[in-house]
């Protein structure tokens, strides 16, 4: 996934899906190691499961202000800048909601980890899409 280290990287005017794109081609998925259908599976149960949902926005509560400090770096702003902070809220709530989409979507049968892969990847690259307008 996008990580603040990649936003610091993120030169101004560069689209945001060129960003991903980069960081696509350095990593061998956008999960790392683990594997897919444990993650998925995982986000799924963050729907049902009161505690398991709760670590999953705390690991997202938790990389926000990393990204908020990356913006503000490559902005020249302060740390504590609230332009910085807001698009960090948004860029991160991005990442989520995509993650979760892909994951709850009604699925018949598994697809091939390529196929799942191009789809998360896909959905990704929407949602960056939406708030890209809002982080140029």
């Amino acid at each position: 996934m996008i990580t603040a280290a990649c936003l610091r990287q993120w030169r101004p005017g560069e689209p945001l899906d060129e960003l991903f794109d980069r960081e696509l081609a350095n990593r061998e998925s956008l999960f790392g190691d683990p594997d897919r259908d444990t993650v998925g599976a995982l986000v799924r149960l963050t729907r049902t499961e009161p505690d398991l949902r709760a670590v999953w926005l705390q690991t997202y509560d938790e990389a926000e202000p990393a990204f908020a400090r990356a913006l503000a770096e490559r902005a020249g702003l302060p740390a504590d800048a609230l332009r910085p902070a807001i698009q960090a809220a948004m860029f991160n709530a991005a990442l989520r909601a995509a993650v979760e989409h892909h994951a709850w979507r009604p699925v018949d049968e598994p697809a091939d980890p390529a196929t799942a892969r191009d789809g998360l990847t896909a959905t990704v690259r929407s949602a960056l899409a939406v708030v890209a307008e809002g982080l140029a």
